[in-house]
């Protein structure tokens, strides 16, 4: 959906600030009241929403200079690496089973991540680019791995309830709320109807996507199979979409990623 944004003049900020006021629509409407109160501070979740919801905003924007100086390719291999940092909270402080046959799929998603994102293109500009600013990718893998990392220990440590359906709305409304001062502070409140359309179309998955992670964790999916299953989901669907709407060409180390991708998940679901 970002992709077709420049397509219709979307400006991404308004769309993501928009984006984030309908995921909370959405868990009001989920929920049946309004999920932030004045007991919502007293919430022993709050404190994660807050400092989750700040997160969210940083490293949104994060993420959109690192992919404009060090590229797409790049910028998405670090970013889906982050399956690592919940995999092992899961393994070594949860106690979670750890088989042979996890580990290897582990491994193997690792391989297929990296595959996938190949390009034969080599452009020496890029390179100049990567080499300059080669830190940057290892700041996105950190940010999104202590964004799984802390969804992962709030369910695991029983802080939240009811799917976390009160967290997830409250956290999306507060990073909505530091998207708008950020628009305050910068005076950019030129919002036109494409950005509100691309907003509220972007939302309802958006909102799912946190929504459902939570959920699975809190019907007893472990979190080391939890978050591969969903990176690996992720990168594999994104492909086939590339494929078949955007008319993408891939490579041979992009096919082969793509069978690693689903042998990882028979190993990792053993």
């Amino acid at each position: 959906m970002f992709r077709t944004l420049p397509k219709y003049s979307v400006t991404n900020l308004y769309a993501i600030v928009f984006n984030y006021m309908t995921c909370f629509v959405m868990g009001t409407l989920i929920l049946g009241h309004l999920p932030i109160s004045m007991e919502t501070i007293h919430m022993p979740w709050f404190p994660y929403a807050l400092f989750l919801s700040f997160c969210f905003i940083i490293f949104f924007n994060v993420n959109a200079f690192t992919i404009q100086k060090v590229g797409m390719i790049v910028t998405s291999i670090f970013q889906k690496l982050s399956l690592v940092f919940p995999v092992m909270l899961g393994i070594v402080y949860f106690g979670e089973d750890a088989s042979f046959y996890k580990y290897a799929g582990i491994l193997l998603s690792i391989v297929a991540i990296v595959l996938i994102n190949i390009s034969d293109k080599q452009d020496s500009a890029v390179l100049e680019k990567i080499k300059k600013y080669w830190y940057w990718p290892f700041i996105v893998l950190a940010g999104s791995g202590l964004i799984e990392l802390i969804l992962f220990y709030i369910q695991e440590t029983e802080k939240v309830v009811d799917g976390g359906l009160a967290f997830v709305s409250t956290l999306f409304f507060l990073a909505g709320c530091w998207g708008v001062i950020f628009m305050l502070v910068t005076r950019r409140l030129n919002v036109k109807k494409q950005d509100v359309i691309a907003g509220i179309s972007i939302g309802l998955p958006n909102f799912f996507s946190i929504y459902l992670i939570i959920l699975g964790l809190d019907v007893g999916w472990d979190g080391s199979v939890l978050f591969p299953l969903n990176n690996l989901g992720t990168i594999v669907a994104t492909s086939i979409i590339g494929i078949l709407i955007f008319k993408e060409k891939l490579i041979r180390a992009n096919y082969i990623g793509l069978i690693c991708a689903l042998i990882a998940v028979g190993l990792i679901s053993v």
